[in-house]
C-alpha cells in the first residue's frame, strides 16, 4: 500500500498542473502596442551619506530632492531645466546642512524621468545611464523607445543651476 502512495502523489501533481494551466482562453484579442516615446517629467536629487542616521553602524544614503522646473519642447524633443538647490536645514538633526549644501554640484546630480507607458530609455553620446549620477554641465541625451519599436531622441539641458 505504501508503494501505491508514492506513485499517486506525483501523478496527482502532474494532473493538477495540466488542469490548472488549461484555464487560458484561446483567441484573446490582439491589442496594439503602445506607441508613446516621450519624457513628461524630469526630477533631480543630490545623494550623500548621512552624518547622523546609521544602520548597523553604517551611514545611510540620503536622497535630497532638488527643485526642478522644466520647459518641454515636444517639437524638437528638448527639455530645458532650471534646477534649484533647496535651503539648508538647521538644527542638530539636520543632515542637509549648509556644509552639505555647498557640496551639491551640477556635475554630479541624479536625474529620474517619467516616460511613456511601456517605453524604455537608454543613454546616448556619453551621457550617463539613468540611475547613475550625471554631469549636467553638458546636454544629456537619451533615446526613448516605445513598445512598438518607435524611437525618439531627447536632449535635456540644465540651463540654470541655482545654489
Amino acid at each position: 500500500m505504501k508503494n501505491n502512495k508514492t506513485y499517486i502523489t506525483p501523478i496527482l501533481i502532474v494532473l493538477l498542473c495540466i488542469f490548472l494551466s488549461s484555464c487560458l482562453k484561446k483567441d484573446l484579442p490582439e491589442y496594439p502596442l503602445f506607441d508613446g516615446n516621450s519624457i513628461s517629467v524630469v526630477n533631480a536629487e543630490h545623494r550623500f551619506k548621512s552624518r547622523i542616521k546609521k544602520i548597523n553602524g553604517e551611514p545611510i544614503i540620503i536622497m535630497k530632492g532638488l527643485n526642478v522646473s522644466s520647459q518641454i519642447d515636444d517639437a524638437t524633443s528638448t527639455i530645458n531645466l532650471t534646477v534649484t538647490v533647496p535651503a539648508a536645514e538647521t538644527g542638530d538633526n539636520a543632515d542637509f546642512n549648509a556644509e552639505e549644501k555647498a557640496l551639491v554640484k551640477q556635475s554630479a546630480l541624479w536625474f529620474y524621468y517619467t516616460i511613456s507607458t511601456a517605453a524604455t530609455m537608454t543613454a546616448l553620446e556619453g551621457t550617463d545611464k539613468p540611475g547613475d549620477p550625471s554631469d549636467a554641465t553638458k546636454p544629456l541625451k537619451y533615446r526613448v523607445t516605445a513598445a512598438n519599436g518607435a524611437t525618439r531622441d531627447w536632449t535635456v539641458n540644465v540651463v540654470t543651476f541655482n545654489k
